[in-house]
């Protein structure tokens, strides 16, 4: 019901120690948001309020281009899936915490989106499918 892409096809490992497109645009973004969390607001956790709080297409579009795998812009049908409620509730909770962290000298939130950009881990691509409620899981 409403499944986008196919979970099966993403790699986890950066191939040869090449970057694909998007992680690179993506890098760049980040770099900027990292930058700019050296103020007293952090702009990183507000995007990822909205992306737990809207689910924009262009996140999870992004996210599966960062991992290698095809995107495929349908809408996404399981909008209201009360699997999805826990784990947005759940990023919700831990992007409040890095807010409070990030009001220290140090931006946190830019530090962990910099290493998911470069390191692509399994838990991210996990956490991205449960905030969409996609009906497939992801290796």
């Amino acid at each position: 019901m409403g499944e986008r892409v196919s979970w099966h096809h993403i790699p986890r490992v950066v191939q040869n120690g090449v970057m694909n497109s998007t992680q690179i645009k993506s890098l760049m973004v980040i770099g900027g948001l990292a930058l700019l969390g050296f103020g007293p607001l952090s702009f990183t956790c507000l995007i990822g309020f909205y992306v737990v709080i809207d689910r924009p297409i262009w996140f999870i579009d992004g996210v599966v281009a960062l991992y290698g795998g095809p995107v495929d812009s349908r809408p996404i049908h399981a909008r209201t899936l009360p699997l999805a409620l826990a784990a947005r509730i759940e990023a919700g909770l831990i992007l409040l915490v890095l807010l409070i962290l990030d009001i220290a000298p140090v931006p946190v939130t830019g530090g962990i989106g910099l290493y998911v950009i470069l390191a692509r881990p399994a838990w991210f691509v996990q956490l991205a499918h449960s905030v969409y409620g996609l009906g497939s899981s992801p290796p």
